[in-house]
């Protein structure tokens, strides 16, 4: 008899630190699904030549192309989860202002985001408009083309969650992630439950919807907050969701 072909999640992440922080642990809790992470290196939210098309489409044609690249079924894939930045997109635009002396580009802080310049303070504020409205319409998404789609967001940012630092320096990265996970002394869905803005002991899809509530108002999307936990608890109990 032919061995049963295990459906697939498909994990639609912004970089490679989100696979190496959760890759493990989903494969050890879930060995009846193949976990495939798909970094986008970029904001797929936010891309200024595709601004004026709809982000259901735009994420809906990724899908069809990871699903032509990796040789899927469309029938064997469960589900597409997807992990977001915050990035602060959800801050009113009086939040974010100028300081000429900084020497970056843009600064993220706890009650602000500082850029260098009215141009760049334009910049984000285009970014912020676009993408806040991209991310509240995916958040509440159940599905992207036949398949079964849920949103969760690290805030400000995987980094932000993890190790408190809001402006982290890119060239240690990996190297910080490998460190942490090996010193790690809970499971990491544990680890990022410290994190989630509401009780978890809430229904599945309550708990999802009043945690992208939270992470919308005032300024909480600059705040060290994350909804990942619930990944973990929607695959365990995939049946009820799909």
């Amino acid at each position: 008899m032919a061995k049963a072909q295990k459906k697939v999640v498909i994990l639609l992440v912004e970089g490679d630190t989100d696979e190496l922080l959760l890759i493990e642990r989903l494969r050890q809790l879930f060995k009846d699904k193949e976990i495939r992470f798909e970094p986008q290196h970029g904001d797929i939210f936010y891309q200024r030549e595709r601004k004026e098309q709809a982000i259901k489409e735009v994420i809906g044609e990724k899908v069809k192309e990871i699903l032509m690249k990796r040789k899927f079924k469309p029938s064997n894939v469960l589900a597409v989860l997807h992990i977001l930045d915050t990035d602060g997109c959800f801050i009113a635009p009086e939040h974010i202002t100028v300081d000429a002396e900084q020497s970056v580009l843009t600064q993220y802080n706890a009650d602000c985001i500082t850029v260098n310049s009215e141009e760049q303070k334009v910049r984000i504020e285009e970014r912020n408009e676009i993408r806040s409205r991209n991310v509240h319409t995916m958040s509440k998404a159940t599905h992207i083309a036949q398949y079964a789609y849920q949103a969760y967001y690290f805030s400000r940012h995987l980094e932000h969650v993890v190790f408190n630092e809001m402006n982290p320096c890119k060239e240690d990265k990996f190297e910080k992630i490998e460190n942490f996970l090996e010193t790690l002394e809970m499971p990491i869905e544990n680890f990022l439950a410290q994190y989630m803005p509401i009780e978890q002991q809430d229904e599945y899809s309550m708990a999802h919807e009043k945690s992208w509530e939270f992470i919308a108002e005032n300024m909480n999307s600059l705040k060290q907050y994350t909804n990942a936990s619930l990944m973990f608890q929607f695959l365990e109990n995939d049946s009820k969701h799909i």
